[in-house]
């Protein structure tokens, strides 16, 4: 039997995400979320600056990111940090 003789079936049953909440529950569980990932965050400032340089990051950016408004993304702001790190080396790699 040959690979190509099968199809592959990526038919869903259900939605991808959860349902949005609205009302009160759904700013307690924005709040609980936000809480959780800068928490998370909090944690990366126990690592030493070559585990935070593999992951693209540098202490000054996690700083940045806690210290920024409460209803703004941390993680979103170390995501980008990251990126442009990751362009910005690319970028200035020399072309051999």
């Amino acid at each position: 039997m040959r690979t190509t003789d099968h199809a592959l079936d990526l038919t869903l049953a259900g939605k991808l995400s959860a349902p949005r909440q609205t009302g009160l529950m759904g700013v307690l569980l924005s709040v609980w979320r936000q809480l959780r990932s800068r928490n998370s965050i909090g944690r990366l400032q126990d690592l030493d600056d070559h585990q935070l340089l593999d992951m693209g990051l540098c202490r000054h950016e996690v700083r940045e990111a806690l210290t920024s408004s409460f209803f703004d993304d941390p993680g979103r702001h170390l995501t980008q940090a990251s990126r442009n790190r990751a362009n910005t080396f690319y970028r200035n790699a020399r072309h051999d």
